[in-house]
């Protein structure tokens, strides 16, 4: 069997498995932040997918991601199993990067015309959020900006209210200097006074907390039928107010296709039902859901300044202008749908 070029590094880490006679297959084409492999046993047939951590480099906090995934797998919701090294480490190194090995999922991508996937999607982000809640292992918190242990320190879409702040849209200012984004920023600054006063730190701290997926998309899941196969990727797995994983999940389950910022009413409908079957969203979360999705999306401060010293970063002011964008995209269709579903404004 011919191994790709560049796989030498993969070769290796797989001497650290029991596999019998392992071949690296070639690169998984899903995720770009993290390097995939896809791995065959030939002694055995198991297929696997060994991952390179390029995103997250601290071995406590892929430890703790690592963990986290194999409680929700024992629970019984659908992952993949984390196979352990032949010392029983959950990880191995080699390259000086941390690698992972998979069972590798049959499955299909999220379909955006089938509106039970979009169901199904909702009724898994609640079991996800149930099972989660017994997790009793080490926690540990990815670092907000630790350039040496992460490519991306954070994700613009993790869960942080530190964007609402006065501070926060001083640093913005400071990296945005220049008529090309007093249009963008002008918008932000309104949007975040705004925010800041009808969400104060009080009433966002009241409302019900759980561990946020913060990644909850259709392609970092497959599908057979209808059904959820697996869900993936825990790099930005932490704590914060439910809802706003079901608001990015009615945009990302919502929308009419990968691409498009419009929401097909029935599929946030089907996706909204799917989670309230077994989680009801109170009053108050249901007034928070636009909200949240539009906080979703917005700038954040820090993660330019990280990814401004990367080696080809495309540049801090085309992230500002896209974020921008989509707040203002999600923010009219979110307004759009409130006298459908009687939620809050955006």
């Amino acid at each position: 069997m011919t191994v790709e070029a560049g796989a030498s590094e993969p070769q290796a880490t797989l001497r650290h498995y029991a596999l019998q006679s392992p071949a690296v297959l070639g690169r998984n084409e899903v995720g770009f932040m993290n390097d995939n492999w896809l791995v065959a046993d030939g002694a055995s047939g198991e297929r696997y997918l060994l991952r390179a951590y390029r995103r997250v480099r601290d071995a406590r906090r892929i430890a703790f991601q690592l963990a986290f995934q194999a409680h929700l797998l024992a629970g019984g919701f659908p992952t993949s199993t984390v196979v352990k090294t032949r010392s029983g480490e959950p990880f191995a190194s080699t390259g000086g990067l941390h690698w992972a090995l998979f069972g590798f999922v049959e499955g299909e991508e999220f379909d955006f015309t089938r509106l039970e996937q979009s169901r199904e999607a909702g009724k898994r982000l609640a079991q996800f959020e149930a099972i989660a809640a017994g997790y009793a292992g080490p926690v540990v918190e990815p670092p907000v900006v630790e350039v040496a242990t992460w490519l991306a320190p954070v994700s613009s879409h993790v869960w942080r209210a530190s964007v609402l702040t006065d501070q926060h849209e001083e640093r913005l200012r400071e990296l945005h200097a220049g008529p090309d984004y007093a249009g963008d920023l002008a918008f932000f600054s309104a949007w975040r006074r705004e925010a800041a006063q009808a969400w104060p730190v009080e009433r966002l701290a009241a409302l019900p907390d759980a561990w946020l997926h913060c990644d909850y998309h259709g392609r970092n899941m497959v599908f057979q039928g209808d059904d959820l196969a697996g869900l993936f990727d825990f790099d930005f797995v932490g704590r914060g107010p439910r809802v706003f994983d079901v608001a990015r999940g009615v945009f990302n389950f919502g929308r009419e296709y990968r691409g498009s910022t419009m929401l097909r009413e029935e599929s946030c409908h089907a996706f909204l039902e799917g989670f309230e079957s077994l989680e009801p969203l109170s009053h108050e979360e249901r007034h928070a859901l636009p909200f949240m999705a539009v906080l979703n999306w917005a700038p954040d401060a820090a993660f330019d300044a990280a990814r401004q010293q990367e080696p080809g970063d495309p540049g801090a002011g085309s992230r500002l202008q896209f974020a921008v964008r989509m707040m203002h995209a999600i923010q009219a269709e979110l307004r759009r749908l409130a006298p459908q579903f009687g939620w809050g404004d955006a």
